[in-house]
């Protein structure tokens, strides 16, 4: 029996089989995310997911068609949409690693982010931005905790953001200056993944 939430049920592809290809319409922002969930369960909240298969390969799977989010979403919202960022999800197109459950600032869990989904991530990235002419900068490109910095709810409580603040857990506390530096690394990937 499968399950709603596995890879299976959605378009995928292992990371370099993926075909790239992407609806024309506007796009002006990138947001990445962690699902705060295991691997291989994909939660539907993105466009793209950035999963690991069985094999522990990378797999991209697309839960949402972009064209969703090609138009001011609360103008009408009750037709579908990806609803990744809060109240930024109009022309924006949301990308999350498939990782991250039970994870605190000081231990990322039993599903750590591995450094082949940050490379997965920054390279889906790098393509829509390319595609949709989007620059690679932090107010076009961030993560979910650097858009609650701008919006006032980063933090670790439950209705607080902090995915993507860190990339490696640290023993010292949270602190907003992770969010900058972690988004700023990622979009340094980005640039090279291009």
């Amino acid at each position: 029996m499968t399950r709603a939430n596995e890879i299976t049920t959605y378009p995928h592809w292992k990371l370099l089989r993926w075909p790239a290809e992407f609806p024309h319409g506007r796009i002006d922002r990138i947001y990445t995310h962690w699902s705060a969930h295991d691997y291989h369960s994909v939660f539907p909240a993105y466009h793209y997911c950035v999963a690991l298969d069985r094999d522990g390969d990378v797999v991209i799977v697309n839960t949402h068609d972009v064209r969703e989010n090609m138009r001011d979403v609360y103008e009408d919202p009750e037709l579908p949409y990806a609803q990744h960022t809060r109240k930024r999800n109009s022309h924006a197109i949301g990308i999350s690693i498939m990782a991250m459950e039970g994870s605190r600032p000081d231990d990322f869990g039993p599903y750590p982010m591995t450094d082949a989904q940050i490379d997965g991530l920054c390279f889906l990235a790098a393509k829509i931005a390319s595609f949709y002419t989007i620059r690679i900068d932090a107010d076009h490109v961030m993560s979910h905790a650097e858009a609650a910095l701008r919006d006032g709810y980063f933090g670790i409580q439950p209705q607080e953001r902090w995915d993507i603040a860190r990339l490696a857990p640290e023993p010292r506390p949270l602190v907003p200056q992770d969010g900058i530096d972690s988004g700023e690394q990622l979009r340094t990937k980005m640039r090279l993944s291009g």
